[in-house]
This record gives structure tokens, sequence and C-alpha cells, in this order.
């Protein structure tokens, strides 16, 4: 007996009309469809060898080949694998999409030629035992699994792959309310990442997430010691992602060239960063949302303008940024200690507080990744806007603040509350209702009840 299907029109603005026919258990072209389409056209990617996975329909594999890729697609749902191969057909792209029996496992093989992976999530949360469940074809295509999602044994089948080092991997997810798979999961595993677009359904949020290697895998400098790895980097080429990283630093420096104490062990690396991802940012307010990058990655907390500190309020790293008016690029240094020490009387603490099994070079992949989603300059598109620096850097110190922190400027008894943090990176204090603005480290003390 014949399925039951229905036919439908998936139109792209200025692009293409596709008419497709889609079988019962097959899902259906919906607003999450759109979204991932859109990111597929604004990506900025060169057109090359493609893949999707859970291809439904066919609709993304098709509007791909429409746009110029060869495409593979594969689907767990036999009925889905005839769609898509008939829809090719009846669109005359049968001649650009490959389409398979087959999902993720042993059975799909990542060829090192892709250039694109494309996978449209399943985001709802696993169905209990007592729970009404369809057909199993059709759970596969709308249900997430436990332990990390789909998304987390799709990152161990590419870390069992041998993918192009230009590989971008295009995934949806729904990040409200929270599903098994997370963009998360990616950047712990040392992916770069870009939102591409988001759309809020109800109280359904869908976001589309672009992720890479940091650099494409284009490798950092590792030199086991240096005097100073911002003088290294000096040397560097200004093309692509490009870092030095060293295990010993022997005259690191820090703000106002005071001397940066490190050990052999310790985090000691600078990225260059271009100044054409920075717009019309200023220094101040840029050095702020790198530590709270930084901050984030490593779960720890940002202290105004440029420390990372623990959760007990010690010490572990601190940024610094150098350039010049000739230069295209901002030096960017980070120091992180590894372990807890005296520095000329202050008790600092490390990494291994929570990273205890994790090296130096664990620890600048993590913030390698991070500030690669950020700054890296490449063929996907950032989006990143002045007031995303600005709502991402006082995130980052208000939790600081709410932690038990108080601040004090120009010796005042610490009667000021910190109410704001600028464009220019500096901080508003609020006292008997007057603003007080403050740019000058040297002008604040810190209190802090642990």
């Amino acid at each position: 007996m014949d399925l039951i299907s229905q036919n439908i029109v998936f139109k792209i603005e200025k692009i293409c009309s596709l008419n497709l026919n889609v079988p019962k258990t097959v899902y259906v072209p919906r607003e999450d469809t759109y979204l991932l389409a859109d990111a597929i056209i604004k990506i900025g990617i060169k057109v090359g060898n493609a893949m999707e996975i859970g291809c439904g329909s066919g609709a993304l594999s098709l509007l791909m080949a429409h746009l110029g890729w060869r495409v593979i697609s594969c689907d767990i749902n036999p009925n889905a694998v005839m769609a898509t191969k008939n829809n090719a057909k009846n669109n005359g792209l049968e001649s650009k999409v490959i389409v398979e029996h087959n999902g993720i496992g042993d059975r799909l093989k990542f060829g090192s030629n892709l250039n694109l992976i494309v996978w449209n999530l399943p985001y709802l949360n696993p169905l209990k035992a007592d729970e009404e469940h369809l057909e199993f074809i059709e759970d596969a295509a709308y249900i997430d699994i436990d332990n990390g999602g789909w998304s987390e044994k799709l990152i161990k089948e590419l870390k069992k792959s041998k993918i192009s080092d230009e590989c971008v991997i295009l995934l949806l997810f729904r990040v409200h309310p929270i599903s098994p798979s997370s963009p998360l999961s990616w950047k712990m595993q040392g992916w770069s990442s870009r939102r591409i677009n988001y759309l809020i359904i109800g109280d359904e949020k869908l976001e589309v997430h672009a992720f890479w290697k940091p650099g494409f895998n284009q490798q950092p400098l590792i030199l086991e010691e240096c005097e100073s790895t911002m003088d290294e980097a000096k040397l560097l080429s200004t093309k692509g992602w490009n870092r030095v990283v060293a295990n010993k630093q022997l005259n690191g420096r820090g703000r106002r060239n005071s001397l940066w104490d490190s050990r052999s062990g310790d985090l000691t690396a600078t990225w260059l960063i271009s100044k054409s991802m920075l717009k019309d940012i200023q220094i101040g307010l840029l050095q702020i949302e790198i530590g709270s990058i930084v901050a984030n990655a490593l779960a720890a907390n940002l202290k105004w303008p440029n420390d990372i500190f623990s959760n007990d309020f010690k010490k572990i790293g601190g940024i610094i940024l150098e350039s010049s008016d000739v230069e295209n690029h901002i030096r960017l240094g980070i120091g992180i200690n590894k372990d807890s020490r005296d520095i000329r009387g202050i008790e600092t603490s490390g990494w291994v507080e929570k990273f205890d099994k994790h090296n130096n070079m664990d620890i600048f992949a993590l913030i390698d990744a991070a500030l690669s989603s950020r700054f890296e300059v490449n063929c996907i598109k950032s989006d990143i806007k002045y007031l995303d620096y600005l709502e991402n850097s006082w995130t980052s110190l208000s939790q600081f603040l709410s932690r038990g922190v108080s601040a004090s400027i120009h010796n005042n008894k610490f009667q000021e509350r910190v109410v704001k943090l600028n464009e220019n990176g500096s901080l508003d204090f609020v006292n008997y209702n007057k603003i007080i603005n403050s740019d000058e480290i040297d002008d604040i003390n810190w209190r802090y009840f642990v």
C-alpha cells in the first residue's frame, strides 16, 4: 500500500523554489529547516563537498546542490532516503546528490574531502518509558538521546575520522529548554564556534552554530623556553590564526611593564588578533571582553580590568594587550598559573584546582578555541557587535561582583556600588546618587567576603 504523502513548496526568496513530496514518517520542512537553510546561505564557505545527516525530505541537501555543492545525504529512515532521491530527480538535481541509507555509527564514513557537514539535530528530550512514543523511525527524527545527545556522538565519530582541516560543522540546537545536545560540548573538546543565527518559537529558542578547528588546524608555534611570548609573537606571520606558546617564559611582562612571575608548566602564550575583527571597539573594552572569554573558558572569574580569579578570590592569571599604530594586529598575552604560590607576599592560585588532570597545552587548547571563536578571521561570518561586547563583558564582571565583592574608589570606605561598564571599558560607581567614573585601576580598592 502506498504511503500517505503531501506535496509542499520549499521556497527560499531569491534563491530557489523546490517542489517536494514528503511521505508519512518523514520530517516535513518547518521553521527550524528554514533557519538552517538561512545559515547555509549566509555562512560564507566556498562551495565544495557537503554531507547532510538526517536529510528527511531532502530540502537542505537540494538547496546545497542548487547552490553548487556536491552533496552526500543520509538518513536512517528508508522513506526519507526514497523521498530525497525522488525529490532530487524531480528538481533536476540528482547528479549532485548521492543518497545513502545510513546514520551516525560504524556505517557512516566521513570522507577526507568534506568541506561542510550539516545536521538539524533532533532536540526533543528523551522520552521516559511510560511516555507515549511514536514509531521508532519517527522518534529518531525528533528525539535526542542521553549522555551528551547526538551532538556528543558526532564529536566522537569525527574524532575517529580523518576529515579535512577545512571542514566546517553546521548544527541546529535547541538551547531553551535545554536539550542533551549542546554547543558547549564542542567548545570543551577544543572546537571553535560561532552562532550563525537563532529563532524563538513560543517558549523554545533554536540556534545554528558553526564549528571548526582553531585556525582550521593551523598549529601554534610551540617553544620549550623563551624570554617573552609577546616578543616572539612579533616574528609570527600575520596570515591565518597565529599564536605562540612556551612551556617556560623567562622575562614575561605584565601591566605597566611589571615582571610576570611564571614557572615551567604554567600557560604563557600570545595570540595575534587582527584589528579588522575589532571594528569600533575601544581597547579598554576589548581587554575586558577577552578577560571574560578566558574566565568563562576556565570556569573562573574576571576581576576588572584584566585579572583572572579563582572562586576563592585568588589570582590565577592575567592578560595584556600590546600594539602600535603601524601594526595590523594586536598582540594578546595570557599567563595562567598551573598551581598556587606566593608572589611578592600575595597568595595566588592555579588551574589545577578545577583541571587537575590537564597540562598547560590542554589549558591552551581551551582558551585558543574560545578566542578563535570570537576573533579568528575566516570564511565564517562574525556578527559580533559593539553591544555584544558590552553585554558579555558586563555579565562576567557582575557575576564576580555578585560573589561577595565590593569596590571603593578614592578610598571612600566602600560607600559606592559598581553599576555600569562603559563603552571605553571604564566603570561607573554610584555614591549617594552621584555617578563617579573610573578607568584607573590604582583608584579602586577591592574587598572580598569569603
